[in-house]
């Protein structure tokens, strides 16, 4: 997709922070955007400022959890704009601030049905409408470099964020393989540290996954998060990049390449061990080979 000029473009978790670039960044290329979030206030006030763009622009309150309320938006966006060409799924909680077996319940429920509900139900509302506009399109799912590897630290327990984000990469990559012949391209934004309001984002948890709340995110690390991340924009520009380009996999950071590489060679020298075992002597007597 080389020409962003009068595609029609939908972005959730797009209030504020990396949603909200990527919105802008569209806008102001000639794109019009459907904008998506919980939280009603900013949601309008994000919808003001991008309309200074010029760009038509239609905001939206929706709940991605709910397939219900997904359902519903996509209904108003083709009702508004007659179609479709780019989805962004990218609303997403977390809570890091437990050791997993001690999260309490509601926090899992919250952050599965957000990170991983929240992009299903995405693409069940909105990838039917891009195929039934018939021009080819993209789909951007907002991951994490934490969807990729898990790196161990004194201020946060990864796993369920992790495991969410994992979820995220697989859905896009098998999504991709999926939409190819339609000419829809499909990429698993991975950002690593950026400066957003996602370390309060148990603010807009509704009701029945408890309510509001604070402490999903160690607040050091929520200060280091927006003191030293990467400015929201830059990531906005990073993702048209990699629309047009069509990349599969939209890193934002370098530095975050060895991390990968590491996990990367722990799992191929797995299959040393694999290996022992097959030349083992139980397998040679024909014990427990196949």
């Amino acid at each position: 997709m080389q020409d962003l000029q009068q595609r029609i473009a939908v972005i959730t978790g797009a209030a504020s922070g990396i949603g909200l670039a990527i919105a802008a960044s569209l806008a102001r290329r000639g794109a019009s955007v459907a904008v998506m979030d919980i939280e009603h206030d900013a949601l309008h006030e994000a919808a003001a400022m991008l309309a200074g763009t010029g760009a038509p622009v239609l905001p939206v309150v929706v709940d991605v959890s709910s397939r219900a309320s997904m359902y519903e938006a996509a209904a108003t966006v083709r009702d508004r704009f007659g179609g479709l060409d780019i989805l962004v799924n990218n609303a997403g909680v977390v809570h890091n601030s437990t050791p997993l077996h001690e999260t309490p319940d509601e926090a899992i429920d919250w952050s599965i049905d957000v990170n991983v509900h929240g992009v299903l139900n995405g693409i069940k509302a909105f990838v039917p409408l891009i195929i039934e506009t018939g021009r080819g399109g993209h789909v951007v799912n907002t991951g994490s470099i934490g969807g990729f590897q898990v790196r161990k630290s004194e201020h946060w327990y990864q796993a369920l964020y992790a495991a969410t984000k994992y979820a995220v990469t697989a859905l896009s990559e098998g999504l991709r393989m999926d939409l190819e012949e339609f000419g829809i391209g499909v990429s698993v934004l991975a950002p690593s540290a950026v400066s957003t309001n996602i370390g309060t984002s148990d603010r807009n948890r509704p009701g029945r996954f408890g309510g509001p709340a604070e402490g999903s995110l160690n607040p050091l690390v929520d200060h280091m998060l927006r003191q030293t991340g990467v400015a929201a924009d830059v990531v906005g520009e990073r993702v048209i990049q990699g629309i047009i380009d069509n990349e599969a996999y939209i890193f934002t950071h370098l530095d975050v390449r060895e991390w990968l590489e590491v996990r990367h060679r722990a799992i191929e020298a797995a299959f040393d061990g694999t290996r022992r075992f097959l030349a083992g002597p139980m397998n040679k007597a024909g014990g427990t080979g196949h």
